[in-house]
């Protein structure tokens, strides 16, 4: 009979084996605890079998030590399950500590057991027919081992009993279980360690406890809880849920429900819902669908909100149709932030009006709904709007931004579309049979007589370009506009320019001019040309620097196609600084060969100031190739001069002190009166032919007579005079008989390659 329990109890070990493998799955400290608990089990089972069986003495005093210590382990672990599992007790740390000091020490003494005897003695006793060891005598650190186990017992119930107290009552079905059989192994114990019985009753109930303990730990959740909080949800859910029969029949709604159909919450009428069903399935025909969305709009009170619904049929376990319910989500925050985002995504956030896309985006919906009505693309540019925000104040600059937007929202009717396409500029697509260009003056003089100010004049430009390719990008057809508008330049008695093809193709002249300017450098192709300056009997004394570009594919380039071009895209201080270094070469190869008294005159350009140090970048010049700084002249018109950055004058007496001769260039073209001329720290005047052009007979006798007193007046002053532009005889003879005594034009020499010069004048 011994060996069928031993057999019996060694069994339990194999479905013990199997839930500790499921356990394992779940990696967290309930399934470790739980696990260690579980094998501590399996070594009760084993150390008690083995006691049963086994008739050796020293055998059995180590198999009961194995029990007993095992028993001990076993209990601290399913504590700390407990504490685990119900949070009752769980920070104290120490006290479990304690235990498994305790637990350790206790192994040790009942281990040594079986050689002192301190702790118990064996007895070999027949029951039945089964020779079978107990234990005989108890002594104290026997009973302190079972004091040590119940007291564990004990806290591992209260545990349990402290989290039932604090629970809803449908929890607690996991529980009762759990404490129920851990109740029943400890009596079952009890009885054993109390009356001598050889056999350990409570261990089968090991085998219960093991699957209770997992069941409930992992798997279990009461079905009350499920129904109950299922309730909760959707009675408490802000979603419209309703429930039908099969026959459309509103057998539920939740309060949500109640309130979007203006339900009395204590009225169980739902005829309202019901009738909305009904229209809902004969409207959408969703008899044969089991599952449907769409949006809907309701009144809720005064307000328009905006629903998801979603119907989905319901199906029993058999797949038999049992109804189906109905959820309505109220998405109107939701709508409300999409259509602001959407409309802060295609309308200017400060002036309400169509941004740049989406102006672009409605021009071509309107070109492709409608070609063939003629319409015209404007753009606006507020001339020097960076001043109004330097001047009054961004928010000065905000208001006058807003006061274009409102003058176009007044102004412009239907079938007119219009945006800000960014910073001052403004966009119009118009049919052109509503164009009137008097209208549109009107309308800017009207804005800028709002905008009134002693320090700023409102002056607002205005492109036109006529759609002639619907199919063209919205962008392109703006962009017409505003070269338009850059042919205006600085004029103030015009506001409005119309786009034409040649202002195209001079835009893209000027952009692959720029385009190439880098290789045209880098490759040299910018070069020399010398003009002489030359005495009234022919004699050089030395020539003006200008540029040519000779170009690999378009042959010679003249000044006059590229200088204007560089000037207004801020490269002509590059090309300034190569010309330069090209004099300065020249100059030093010259004065090599001991021709010291050849200068060359180089031409400064007020951008030069902008973008560099002039002074240090000539000087720097002048000493890299050493030549004398009186050879190479310096000519600068006086318009550059006046409209230039502060300190060009003193810059000029710089050059001066250094050793350069400065000239005035055009002078009398520009700004020319005696009160710049005092200010003029410079040393020749260069008068343009072109001051005695007129197409009056009479007045060039005035002409001659206003050169001649310059020419005066230049003597008296120190100044030497340079008359440029000279084509004839007759201007040498008259301009000599005035006094003046050096000369550059055509009837001497046109501009010439170095080459060229070099052979037929320092030969």
């Amino acid at each position: 009979m011994g060996k069928i329990y031993t057999i019996l109890i060694y069994l339990m070990i194999i479905p013990i084996l199997v839930c500790i493998k499921n356990i394992k799955k779940f990696h967290n400290d309930i399934s470790s605890s739980i696990t260690r608990c579980l094998v501590f089990a399996i070594f009760t089972i084993l150390g008690n079998g083995l006691f049963t069986l086994n008739i050796n003495e020293t055998i059995s005093y180590l198999a009961m030590a194995l029990y007993l210590f095992a028993y001990d382990l076993m209990l601290i672990y399913i504590l700390q399950y407990s504490q685990q599992y119900t949070n009752v007790f769980s920070e104290v740390r120490p006290f479990r500590s304690g235990c498994f000091i305790l637990a350790f020490a206790d192994g040790i003494s009942l281990f040594l057991n079986a050689f002192y005897h301190q702790v118990f003695t064996l007895k070999l006793t027949t029951y039945g027919n089964l020779l079978i060891y107990h234990i005989d005598k108890r002594y104290a650190a026997y009973y302190l081992h079972y004091i040590f186990a119940y007291f564990i017992v004990l806290m591992f119930i209260a545990s349990l009993i402290v989290k039932i107290a604090e629970i809803p009552h449908f929890y607690r079905k996991k529980y009762y279980p759990i404490i129920s059989v851990m109740s029943v192994i400890i009596i079952l114990n009890l009885i054993y360690t109390i009356s001598g019985f050889p056999i350990d009753l409570s261990l089968p109930f090991f085998l219960l406890a093991a699957f209770l303990i997992c069941y409930f730990t992992f798997y279990h959740t009461p079905n009350e809880l499920i129904d109950k909080t299922l309730s909760i949800v959707v009675t408490e859910i802000n979603n419209s849920v309703i429930c039908f029969d099969i026959d459309s029949k509103c057998v539920y709604a939740n309060d949500s429900a109640r309130r979007l159909f203006n339900l009395d919450s204590d009225d169980g009428s739902t005829e309202n819902i019901s009738k909305y069903a009904q229209k809902l399935i004969e409207e959408n025909i969703i008899d044969n669908k089991d599952y449907f969305t769409w949006s809907e709009k309701r009144m809720l009170g005064d307000e328009e909100h905006h629903f998801d619904v979603e119907f989905r049929k319901l199906h029993d376990s058999h797949k038999n149709y049992i109804g189906f319910f109905i959820s309505l989500i109220d998405v109107t925050e939701k709508y409300i932030a999409y259509n602001k985002e959407r409309y802060l995504a295609t309308h200017d956030r400060l002036t309400g009006i169509y941004n740049s896309s989406y102006f672009s985006e409605k021009v071509s919906e309107l070109l492709k709904r409608d070609p063939d009505t003629p319409r015209l693309i404007l753009c606006s540019n507020i001339k020097d709007f960076k001043l109004v925000n330097d001047l009054f104040g961004l928010e000065k600059g905000n208001e006058v931004i807003k006061m274009l937007a409102e003058l176009l929202k007044t102004t412009c009717s239907n079938g007119t579309l219009y945006g800000r396409t960014g910073g001052d500029k403004f966009a119009i697509c118009i049919p052109k049979d509503r164009f009137k260009e008097e209208d549109l003056l009107n309308a800017i003089h009207t804005l800028s007589k709002s905008f009134n100010n002693t320090l700023y004049h409102l002056h607002i430009y205005v492109g036109v370009y006529e759609i002639t390719d619907c199919n063209e990008d919205v962008s392109i057809m703006c962009d017409k506009a505003n070269i338009a508008i850059k042919t205006l330049h600085e004029t103030y008695d015009k506001c409005i320019a119309y786009y034409n093809d040649s202002i195209f193709n001079d835009t893209l002249l000027e952009k692959r001019l720029v385009g190439e300017f880098d290789t045209a450098l880098a490759e040299k192709q910018f070069c020399m040309y010398l003009q002489p300056q030359m005495t009234p009997e022919g004699r050089m004394l030395g020539a003006e620097a200008l540029v040519r570009w000779q170009h690999p594919n378009r042959g010679l380039i003249f000044p006059g196609d590229f200088i204007n071009v560089f000037e207004r895209t801020g490269l002509i201080y590059r090309l300034d600084k190569y010309v330069w270094e090209l004099a300065v070469q020249k100059l030093s190869e010259w004065q090599k060969q001991g021709k010291n008294e050849l200068y060359i005159s180089v031409n400064i350009s007020a951008k030069d100031f902008y973008y560099m140090d002039v002074y240090k970048t000539i000087t720097t010049l002048v000493e890299k190739y050493g030549i004398i700084p009186k050879t190479l002249k310096l000519e600068i018109t006086e318009t550059a001069i006046m409209t230039g950055i502060s300190g060009e004058l003193e810059i000029l007496e710089q050059f001066r002190n250094y050793g350069f001769q400065v000239e005035i260039d055009d002078f009398g073209s520009g700004y020319s009166s005696l009160n710049t001329l005092k200010d003029m720290d410079v040393d020749v005047l260069k008068i343009d032919m072109g001051f005695l052009r007129t197409t009056k007979p009479d007045r060039i006798k005035r002409s001659m007579s206003i050169l001649n007193n310059i020419i005066d007046l230049s003597k008296t002053l120190g100044l030497s005079v340079i008359t440029e532009g000279v084509e004839t005889k007759e201007q040498v003879t008259a301009l000599t008989k005035m006094g003046c005594r050096i000369y550059q034009g055509y009837y001497f020499s046109r501009p010439i390659p170095i080459e060229d010069f070099e052979n037929t004048y320092l030969k």
